[in-house]
């Protein structure tokens, strides 16, 4: 089952520390790419693919239910509003 941790304020949940304990780069993207895929679950839900190339062109992408990433969603605008009203 897949799961997804929120993390509203980044650097209070914890989220930054695990990266920098993973020795994870933390890198700048300039051309990040979001798309939908109407039956991308095998019992055809909607899911969403975020893609990105590093600085030194190596390609990044993560795939996740749209129903988790519309949660990440809501769960970031309760914290911090919606940046286009």
């Amino acid at each position: 089952m897949e799961s997804l941790r929120i993390f509203p304020d980044a650097e209070v949940g914890g989220m930054l520390a695990d990266l920098a304990e993973s020795r994870s780069d933390l890198v700048e993207c300039h051309d990040l790419r979001v798309g939908g895929l109407a039956d991308g679950t095998a019992s055809g839900k909607p899911t969403v693919i975020v893609s990105a190339v590093t600085p030194d062109g190596k390609p990044v992408v993560v795939e996740t239910t749209l129903a988790l990433f519309l949660s990440a969603a809501d769960a970031l605008k309760a914290k911090h509003g919606d940046p286009r009203d």
